[in-house]
């Protein structure tokens, strides 16, 4: 039996990180009777997808998506379980699945576009300590500890440069399907 795995290096540059997935892969492969085909360049589609990029957080998912996200300088073992639940179809026990509001999207959106929590706070007509505080909230979603924690961990998801209006559908470039709160676009 043959499974295709996409596996996303997002803003990594280091052949070691490659390799390494890929001895983490040979051994699960060696366990188990799949046959693996690593895709480190995948476009983004609507199925699976593990994306390895820079920062300090826990591995993730979004409610309704086909994409883990994962840092770089993440203990081995954690790996190893994360790749080998995404080989067999699963998602880890070691990756979160979070929500995010409406709110926390369009703040987001200002953060990726390298907006200062003042530009965020002018554009959607609220104060910058309700700036500071979905920050805070989005920062302890994925337990990241910075900024560009935040960033790097959502980068990975191409946002429209539309103003910080707080549409939904701007988030994700898959087909759209609404998920029944419509707090977040859905893949697929």
């Amino acid at each position: 039996m043959g499974r295709n795995i996409d596996i996303v290096l997002f803003k990594i540059n280091c052949s070691y990180t490659k390799k390494g997935i890929i001895q983490l892969v040979k051994e699960i492969r060696n366990c188990s009777e799949i046959h693996i085909a690593i895709n480190f360049s995948a476009p983004f589609s609507n199925r699976g997808m593990l994306v390895v990029t820079k920062g300090h957080f826990s591995p993730f998912t979004l409610v309704h998506t086909p994409i883990i996200v994962i840092p770089d300088k993440i203990q081995v073992d954690v790996l190893a379980d994360i790749l080998t639940e995404f080989i067999n179809g699963r998602v880890s026990s070691h990756v979160k699945t979070i929500r995010l509001g409406r709110r926390e999207i369009a703040i987001l959106k200002g953060m990726i576009f390298e907006k200062s929590d003042d530009e965020i706070s002018n554009l959607l007509s609220i104060n910058k300590k309700t700036v500071s505080s979905h920050k805070d909230n989005i920062k302890k979603k994925i337990s990241a500890n910075s900024r560009i924690d935040i960033f790097y961990a959502f980068s990975i998801f191409p946002f429209k440069d539309s103003g910080l209006a707080e549409n939904e559908d701007e988030i994700m470039p898959f087909p759209q399907q609404k998920t029944p709160n419509r707090r977040l676009v859905a893949y697929g």
